[in-house]
């Protein structure tokens, strides 16, 4: 394998590395905003006379 061909491979790496870090603070991201706003949101979808 050459160097040229070694150094685009570690680009690609970095690449998935990225993308895949990038997912998962999206996700977890996602997960916060939920559990922020679940409290509100009970309040409005479950009145507590019922």
């Amino acid at each position: 394998m050459s160097s040229l061909s070694a150094a685009a491979l570690d680009r690609k790496h970095k690449l998935v590395v990225f993308a895949s870090s990038l997912g998962t603070v999206f996700e977890w991201y996602d997960f916060y905003i939920y559990g922020t706003l679940a409290a509100f949101f009970r309040k409005a979808v479950f009145p507590a006379g019922q």
